[in-house]
Order: C-alpha cells, then sequence, then structure tokens
C-alpha cells in the first residue's frame, strides 16, 4: 500500500515528486553553505501548519531558537498560528538545563529524549533536525557506519516524515558524494549553487533519490519569493 505524501508547498516541486514526500520517510536535504536548505526544510514545516494544520517539530542544533526565528520572520514565516504548531528546539535550551538533567545521559541521549517525549505527548508530522552533522559530533560515533544505521531505524521509528539537514556539498547533477547517509536515507533533496555565466549563480534542486516513487530527476532552479519557495525547469 503507498504511504501517504506529506507536500512540500513548494510550487511546481510536489508535481516532481508524486504529490509530496512519503510520511514516516527519512530524507537528506543535503548541500552546501548558502544553498537555503535550512530555510527550505523550514518552509516545508511551516507551511504544512498554515495551510493543512499539521504539527512539526524543528530541532536546531547550531543556532537559538531566537535567531532562527527572526531569520525566518524577514523571509516572511511570522504567522502566530503557523507557529503555534511549530515546536522549535534549540541546543541552546538544553546546554541551559544542563546542571538539571546531568546524570540522566550524554547531549545524544537528552536530543533523543527531547524528540521521544514530543512525540508521546502528541502526534507529529514533521521532525526536521538541523543539522545531521552536529548531530553526529554529539553522538561521538565510534563506528559510523553501525552507530548512523541505528539513528536512521530510531528516526524511523518516531514516526514523522524526517528532514535531516546535512553539510554535503554536492553538484545537482552528480548529488551528494558516497557516505553511510546516502544508502541509510529514504529519500535524498539536494540543492547547489550552479554557475550560469561568469557572474550570475543560480540556486539548484534535484531529487537524487526518493525510495518506491516515481520522481523526476530533472535538475531544477529554486527560488524564494515573500509568497515561498517554487521551482522552474533549469536551462543550462
Amino acid at each position: 500500500m503507498e504511504r501517504p505524501r506529506i507536500p512540500t508547498h513548494v510550487k511546481g516541486f510536489d508535481e516532481a515528486v508524486g504529490g509530496g514526500l512519503p510520511e514516516g520517510y527519512v530524507v537528506l536535504v543535503a548541500g552546501a553553505p548558502g544553498t537555503m536548505k535550512s530555510s527550505l526544510a523550514f518552509s516545508i514545516a511551516y507551511n504544512n501548519a498554515l495551510r493543512d494544520g499539521r504539527k512539526g517539530v524543528y530541532f536546531t542544533l547550531e543556532q537559538s531558537k531566537d535567531n532562527l526565528l527572526e531569520h525566518m520572520a524577514s523571509m516572511g514565516m511570522a504567522d502566530e498560528k503557523a507557529l503555534g504548531l511549530v515546536t522549535i528546539l534549540d541546543m541552546g535550551s538544553i546546554r541551559k538545563n544542563l546542571n538539571f538533567l546531568q546524570g540522566r545521559g550524554t547531549w545524544f541521549e537528552l536530543f533523543k529524549m527531547h524528540c521521544t517525549n514530543i512525540m508521546k505527548a502528541d502526534r507529529q508530522s514533521i521532525l526536521v533536525v538541523d543539522s545531521l552533522d552536529v548531530l553526529e559530533t554529539m553522538a561521538k560515533m565510534a563506528d559510523r557506519r553501525t552507530d548512523m544505521y541505528f539513528l536512521f531505524e530510531w528516526l524511523r521509528d518516531l514516526g514523522p516524515l524526517t528532514l535531516l539537514v546535512s553539510e554535503r556539498p554536492g553538484d545537482a547533477t552528480a548529488g551528494v558524494t558516497a557516505a553511510e547517509e546516502a544508502y541509510l536515507a529514504d529519500g535524498i533533496v539536494q540543492v547547489a549553487m550552479q554557475p550560469t555565466s561568469d557572474l550570475q549563480i543560480q540556486r539548484r534542486i534535484r531529487v537524487v533519490k526518493l525510495r518506491a516513487t516515481r520522481h523526476e530527476t530533472a535538475v531544477y532552479a529554486l527560488a524564494w519569493a515573500p509568497g515561498g519557495f517554487e521551482v522552474t525547469r533549469a536551462v543550462s
């Protein structure tokens, strides 16, 4: 039986992935700095809350909640009703409560505890983790292949569509470099900056992988406007 889809609400993109991303999948949103991968992931959670009333969680491991909200508000994502459905967790809050939480495990275990508790408290449709690279550092993986496998299995067991933001530079045509997470992920959305002339650079996006789904493999131009993200066929 085909899984229900969660739309990205990126104009022109959902049609390329069969109506949206499948529920329960773990999807890498990979790209170099400046490709707007974090903004894209937040936009998916935000617009699902705004348009469909779906609840989501955005766990930022690099910046504070206030900085994240300020950044997203500057992009027009500040509707209080929508933000009321998106729970934002940040590593700074965990650090502040570290003394209180001492004896309950490592930072990685605390991260898992926060995620598990919020999933138990209420059904969440989307979980964004920003970023996988910081999470890996926190986890202090001794055996990367094995530990990454169990991380992905744990995320699937949580239930929601999980978007893992990843600092994986790559060409939109070639996709991410070979790594454990590329094989373990159910889907890979690659974003990249592509020179189109000596002076112009264009953001591009491609679905490198999406298991059990008929999807377009073409490269699209990715643009942001006050109304949200949209894609169009890239022209070389």
